[in-house]
């Protein structure tokens, strides 16, 4: 994600907020996993 110009500028301007969105981002990239795999053991 830190490729993009965006999310660099946003780790410059605002490191916490950025650390936060980050996070967030990863818990809902776990949740949608951990539904995909519960969806294909079915």
């Amino acid at each position: 994600m830190y490729l993009e110009n965006r999310f660099k500028m946003l780790t410059k301007s605002h490191p916490e907020v950025a650390k936060q969105l980050l996070q967030e981002a990863q818990q809902d990239v776990n949740t949608r996993w951990q539904m995909y795999q519960y969806l294909a053991a079915r």
